[in-house]
């Protein structure tokens, strides 16, 4: 009965320092690592964080614009409740390390524009101030524009709220 506590505990501690994810091969790619120099987790061991709140105010075009970090990379997201997934531009996902040319562009996207082929992939951390979240699913979109911030990271915080033009979201 102790080994098998024992057992649990380890497991649900692999779980929550962010392992990788281990679904068995989902076909997803995972972000090339790139951390700044100056990141003071030189372990690289996700810590967990505090429950928080971020609060972000409405912008031109009654959007939500924000400027967040993959992997210590800034990047500029509009907030896009109406997307399943993050999505980085092309531009974003180069600066970020990825090889275009080599994914897997087999998604097949409705959006706003017509339908779009993306490819699918696995940030290894989204931190929107002190928000942090850990093995994203995203995708790479196939046309320029600005990333977007969709449901695979809004579904996953404690609560998200839009009101009196000021998105509050809590981990």
């Amino acid at each position: 009965m102790l080994r098998r506590a024992v057992m649990l505990l380890i497991g649900c501690s692999a779980v929550a320092l962010g392992l990788p994810n281990l679904d068995g091969g989902s076909g997803a790619s995972a972000v090339p690592t790139k951390m700044p120099a100056s990141d003071p987790r030189a372990d690289r061991i996700p810590l967990a964080e505090p429950p928080t709140t971020e609060s972000f105010h409405v912008a031109h075009g009654n959007q939500f614009y924000l400027t967040g970090s993959v992997n210590g990379y800034p990047i500029s997201f509009l907030v896009d409740t109406g997307a399943t997934y993050v999505s980085l531009t092309p531009d974003d996902a180069m600066r970020l390390g990825f090889d275009l040319k080599k994914l897997n562009w087999n998604l097949e996207m409705r959006t706003a524009n017509g339908i779009s082929r993306n490819a699918q992939v696995t940030l290894a951390e989204i931190r929107l101030n002190r928000i942090v979240k850990y093995n994203v699913s995203a995708t790479i979109m196939s046309q320029p524009g600005i990333s977007l911030l969709g449901m695979s990271i809004l579904s996953r915080l404690r609560s998200w709220n839009i009101s009196d033009g000021v998105l509050t979201i809590a981990s």
